[in-house]
């Protein structure tokens, strides 16, 4: 198959979706490989190392031309969707249904009939591979980039890594991937944190051992970290605990995404303005789901790696795409998990065959000009067509 790797265009956007080693084992296979020039550039791989490893260097309208399966990071700017065509196999991180995306630009996106393969969504029962090296790296990056905020516009070093230091306060919403990412590089620190989960302390400890790969360990009492879960029910219970924490807090990580049993008429806002407003000046403020103002009023997503805004005199940091800001260890975690996707892709026969793969089949959102991804569907209001049921109507060979 004839395999084209894109340049990122995205405002600080640098990573790359396959390395130079990869391209060279996927032309060992037969494949021909066309790597756009300076694509790998932002993550450390040299357009002489693509040529080295077998890549054909080529201007974005070859590689459009003359590749079947194209291979990007980020979703494609409005810019970019004439690129593809009925032909194309498009296999990156979509993100259609996000509620920073315009129902309008993913009809007029899906439009040009491509098969839309997302990192996001490709997996089963319930676990994304593509999606959790990107997470964890977020959870990281936000609390360093958290602390790096609180002392230059707070004055407050947050670590406790000797006893003379009086340390900074954090709190962290959520305990998925992003927030055990960010607890574990807080509590390393000694910050004094204070998290906010769905369910207790047994279940957080439970959640902790598995990613971290350790066995009873009880992280809640190790680090002392108090816990505020959430309260369904009445939702404006748990939001009047955390209104009277974020007083004491340098640092907010909301690191949660809106569950379906939380709708907005129930909940509109987990931190409204005026609890915002309740904050110290110059305390941080952070939605690393990059959702925009979805559950914390004041946040907005930002495509630069180092924007930052004040809102009731916080300091509001969203950056949409974080793992960017370390290009090279992002990509090498990416494309170690999608490779073995890009490689049973190229081997196919016919776009049939690609629902032999339960995992893969769950990522295909679009194809034929149809939205084919249910929640996507759902959320944007748009029309949803199974599959299984585009496919039928449309035989293209690989």
């Amino acid at each position: 198959m004839n395999i084209g790797v894109l340049k990122e265009i995205k405002e600080d956007e640098r990573r790359v979706a396959l390395q130079p080693i990869q391209a060279q084992a996927l032309s060992r296979l037969g494949h021909h490989i066309y790597v756009e020039i300076g694509a790998g550039e932002g993550a450390g791989f040299s357009d002489a190392d693509y040529q080295v490893c077998g890549g054909k260097l080529a201007m974005k309208d070859e590689v459009l031309a003359r590749a079947r399966l194209l291979l990007k990071v980020k979703e494609p700017l409005r810019s970019e969707y004439s690129d593809y065509a009925p032909h194309h196999i498009l296999f990156t991180y979509l993100h259609f249904d996000e509620n920073n995306v315009d129902p309008r630009d993913v009809s007029e996106l899906i439009s040009r009939g491509f098969l839309g393969i997302a990192y996001e969504w490709v997996g089963k029962a319930s676990r994304y591979p593509l999606l959790e090296p990107m997470s964890q790296l977020t959870g990281y990056l936000f609390a360093q980039r958290a602390l790096e905020l609180c002392s230059k516009e707070k004055g407050v070093f947050c670590p406790r890594n000797e006893s003379g230091l009086p340390g900074g306060r954090a709190l962290i919403i959520g305990c998925g991937n992003i927030g055990l990412s960010a607890f574990k590089y807080l509590s390393d620190l000694g910050i004094a944190l204070t998290v906010v989960v769905t369910r207790g302390r047994e279940d957080f400890n439970c959640k902790a051992n598995a990613r971290f790969e350790t066995e009873g360990v009880d992280y809640i009492g190790a680090t002392d970290t108090n816990l505020i879960v959430m309260n369904n029910k009445d939702p404006s219970r748990t939001q009047d605990t955390i209104a009277a924490a974020l007083s004491e807090m340098d640092i907010v990580l909301n690191c949660a995404v809106r569950r379906s049993d939380l709708p907005k008429r129930k909940m509109e806002y987990l931190i409204d303005r005026s609890m915002v407003g309740a904050m110290q000046r110059g305390s941080i403020l952070c939605d690393c789901t990059a959702c925009d103002r979805e559950l914390i009023e004041t946040c907005t997503s930002s495509a630069s790696l180092y924007h930052s805004y004040r809102e009731e005199n916080v300091v509001h940091y969203n950056c949409d795409h974080i793992p960017s800001m370390v290009a090279n260890t992002a990509t090498r975690l990416l494309t170690a998990r999608t490779f073995p996707y890009i490689r049973y892709i190229a081997s196919l026969k016919s776009v049939q065959t690609i629902t032999d793969d339960e995992s893969l089949c769950d990522g295909v959102c679009c194809y034929g000009g149809h939205l084919t991804h249910a929640l996507s569907a759902e959320k944007k209001g748009l029309p949803y067509r199974p599959l299984s049921d585009v496919i039928k109507t449309i035989s293209l060979p690989m």
